[in-house]
């Protein structure tokens, strides 16, 4: 890589050291209303209470199935 390529990467990758927690965090509770909502549905569908929480945690793609996913890569 030539000195200007570094030199204009360094930018961008600090920008998205900076940004990458907030999209975690937008992400994670995006996740946490979305599995809300989705138990809400069941319940008002007349699925019973305990059924619908069961239902709610196979909800996909949890944070930490992301990041262990993340991890294998690398």
């Amino acid at each position: 890589m030539s000195f200007w390529a570094t030199l204009r990467t360094i930018p961008a990758v600090l920008g998205l050291i900076v940004r990458a927690p907030g999209w975690a965090l937008n992400y994670s509770l995006s996740y946490k209303r979305a599995k809300k909502q989705f138990k809400r549905q069941l319940i008002e569908q007349g699925v019973p209470q305990g059924d619908a929480e069961e239902l709610a945690e196979l909800f996909p793609f949890k944070m930490r199935d992301i990041i262990e996913t993340a991890r294998k890569i690398n």
